[in-house]
């Protein structure tokens, strides 16, 4: 770690320190004084992976096969999982190969679509230590040129052939790209020997030791290192999926991206009017490193609402107890951050809708935590929750239309509309793709229909718990994607609100009996109370 000392020639400013992070995690504390000359310190690190998880998983696929289409992506998909697809452009389109039938370029260009990762694996997989110069070259650029032909997209991965490299391939390979697998875990059965149990313990170790771990599999039924159960792999899909409050699962590119720019980035932070300004400063190439990096911040008031500012856009500061984070572009301008004014919602009018997350079931709307919110900061509340509503789809009448055709009924005065929903649509939407595309089209409907008629409100969605059945990851993922299509912004309660649905001992606890794993009892609701006013200040 290098730290510099810098003395900052603004009248009001006090001290400014410049903060690099190598390959270790580091954090720096910072000494400030406000005008009443009392001392505080925060501190001020990058997180070791995106959302602050503990820690990162990079499914890994070699060679092209086929089997990577018809069985592997659609068990992806359901748990809205993305994969890194390593191709052989020599092989594409061979039905007929002898080693296994190969992806054709139709079937790549629908993995892509669907967020996954097609990466380069050599033209012909050779072992490119054994290959002179000229002819690596030709390897890796004319994979590489078909690949975007083919894909538009330019690979910035590569999967070693063999996992065969040296200092010196690596220096032909990986220029313009963000890296290749250098390790990996070999997820298979004939040749990995992998069982339930073992990939479980590599899993779990993974978390224990807060790493980045990346998968390597080949073939189903076919091709090299197969799988005599591949319910085992499945099953490992769906146990990620249920798990991403703390493992980050992405491509290869993405994880490999945001570890070169946290060990890269430099975070000069001072103290201005009371405003914490972090200025990052990245020299990595920003068009194939694009991945913001989340930023914690400790030391700050406990209780009191932040507002972080970058490039004249406001982030969202989400609190992890006794610190907050902030997902930052490491390219942007500095990040401005102060505590919220106290009286900001005072006087408005905040109406919420949604399923029975928002009529809290059986138990009195006061205990919810937007009411508390509403009554503690002096706000007019609307309470327009319906239990067993959904967002989608039409259901038994007692629980009224579905929200893409009943949000109109919320008053036009409105300064405040919180959409909490969800959790019905997941049950109905299960793995059906085709139920995945409606939900994924009305919501859209639903949040263009919001943004239009009630122009002058600010709209948040909060998400449903990350239940442990077939139909959440998907569900809260179209959320999250047509949110960000609409410019709406998104709390994510699956995976940052520390609510555990899957617990037994915390159900019991939170939840309005052990057996319920939606609505929260009064002591569920007050966990939520301080993470939910940040967000609604936030809008």
């Amino acid at each position: 770690m290098k730290i510099k000392k810098m003395c900052s020639d603004m009248p009001d400013c006090r001290t400014e320190y410049l903060v690099t992070r190598n390959k270790q995690f580091f954090c720096m504390t910072i000494f400030f004084l406000f005008l009443s000359l009392s001392v505080k310190s925060q501190t001020v690190s990058v997180a070791d992976f995106l959302g602050d998880r503990q820690a990162a998983v990079s499914l890994t696929f070699d060679d092209g096969i086929q089997e990577h289409y018809t069985l592997v992506a659609p068990h992806l998909n359901r748990y809205a999982l993305r994969g890194t697809f390593g191709i052989n452009g020599k092989f594409m389109g061979d039905i007929d190969d002898h080693f296994a039938p190969r992806l054709t370029w139709e079937e790549c260009r629908r993995m892509v679509a669907d967020g996954h990762e097609i990466c380069n694996h050599s033209w012909s997989h050779p072992n490119l230590t054994a290959i002179d110069r000229r002819t690596l070259l030709v390897e890796i650029r004319k994979n590489d040129s078909i690949i975007k032909a083919e894909t538009g997209v330019k690979p910035t991965s590569i999967l070693y052939p063999f996992n065969a490299t040296t200092p010196q391939v690596r220096a032909v390979c990986e220029e313009g790209k963000v890296g290749a697998r250098l390790e990996q875990f070999g997820l298979g059965q004939r040749n990995s020997g992998c069982t339930a149990a073992s990939i479980d313990t590599w899993l779990r170790q993974l978390i224990n030791d807060r790493r980045w771990g990346v998968t390597m599999t080949h073939g189903i039924y076919t091709a090299w290192d197969q799988w005599d159960e591949p319910w085992v792999l499945w099953n490992f899909f769906r146990e990620l999926a249920f798990k991403k409050d703390s493992v980050w699962v992405d491509t290869f590119s993405n994880i490999q991206a945001y570890v070169k720019e946290r060990n890269a980035v430099t975070l000069t932070t001072r103290w201005c009017n009371n405003t914490l300004i972090i200025t990052p400063a990245l020299s990595l190439d920003s068009k194939i490193f694009r991945m913001p990096l989340t930023l914690k911040i400790a030391g700050m008031e406990k209780n009191r609402c932040m507002k972080a500012v970058q490039d004249g856009k406001n982030l969202q500061v989400s609190y992890r107890g006794d610190y907050l984070t902030i997902d930052i572009n490491p390219y942007g301008s500095p990040v401005a951050v102060s505590y919220m004014k106290e009286k900001t919602l005072e006087g408005k009018t905040m109406c919420v809708i949604g399923d029975s997350y928002v009529y809290n079931h059986g138990c009195p709307v006061s205990e919810t935590w937007h009411y508390k919110l509403a009554t503690k900061h002096g706000m007019k509340y609307q309470n327009l929750g319906q239990n067993g509503n959904s967002i989608a789809f039409e259901r038994d009448s007692i629980y009224g239309a579905p929200l893409y055709k009943r949000y109109s009924i919320i008053p036009e005065n409105a300064d405040y509309i919180l959409i909490i929903a969800g959790h019905n649509d997941a049950y109905l939407v299960n793995g059906d793709i085709d139920r995945q595309k409606v939900l994924r089209q009305r919501l859209d409907e639903l949040l263009k229909g919001l943004k239009r008629k009630y122009s002058g409100a600010k709209i948040g969605w909060v998400t449903p718990w990350n239940v442990a059945y077939e139909g959440f990851p998907a569900t809260i993922n179209i959320i999250e994607e047509m949110c960000r299509k609409n410019d709406v912004k998104v709390l994510n309660a699956a995976y940052t609100s520390g609510i555990n649905p899957n617990d037994l001992v915390f159900r019991s606890r939170y939840f309005q009996g052990k057996d319920d794993n939606a609505h929260l009892n009064n002591a569920g609701h007050n966990l939520l109370m301080h993470w939910g006013e940040q967000f609604v200040m936030g809008l």
